[in-house]
C-alpha cells in the first residue's frame, strides 16, 4: 500500500531538518525529507517532502507528495500531490496530478500512463517540422 495513502506509515529513510546532503541520494522503501539535498534523489516507494525541505535536483519515485521547495525534474511514477507550500521549479511527469490551491509551479507537466513501466517513456513517432522536409 502506498505510503501516500497507508494510515500506518512505514517510512524506511528521514533526512532531518538540521540534515544538508550534498550528492544523490538513493533509497530502496519510502523516504521523508524535513532538510536540504543537492543532488538527485530516487526511490522505489514515495517521497514526501516537508514545508521547508529543499531539494535541488531531479526526482524519481513511485508517489510524491511535496510541501517544500524543488528546482529540478520529477518523474514519479504514480500519483503526485503539489500543496499549498509547494514551489517547483521545472518539468513534471506522472500519472496522476494533483495542485493544491497556493502550490507554485513553473514548468512544463506531462501526463503519462500510468501502466508504463518508465515514466519518461515519450512516443517518438512524431517527426519534427524539420525531419519532415
Amino acid at each position: 500500500m502506498s505510503l501516500l495513502n497507508n494510515k500506518n506509515n512505514n517510512i524506511s529513510s528521514i533526512v532531518g531538518p538540521e540534515m544538508e546532503i550534498k550528492g544523490d541520494v538513493s533509497v530502496k522503501g519510502d523516504l521523508l525529507i524535513y532538510g536540504t539535498i543537492h543532488g538527485d534523489v530516487k526511490s522505489s516507494g514515495d517521497i514526501i517532502t516537508a514545508k521547508d525541505s529543499v531539494i535541488n535536483g531531479n526526482m524519481e519515485s513511485q508517489n510524491a507528495s511535496i510541501s517544500g521547495k524543488i528546482k529540478g525534474n520529477l518523474a514519479i511514477k504514480s500519483k503526485i500531490t503539489l500543496k499549498k507550500n509547494a514551489h517547483l521549479e521545472g518539468d513534471l511527469k506522472a500519472a496522476i496530478i494533483t495542485l493544491e490551491e497556493g502550490a507554485k509551479f513553473d514548468g512544463m507537466c506531462s501526463m503519462v500512463n500510468q501502466k508504463l513501466n518508465n515514466a519518461t517513456t515519450i512516443n517518438r513517432s512524431f517527426k519534427t517540422a524539420n525531419e519532415q522536409v
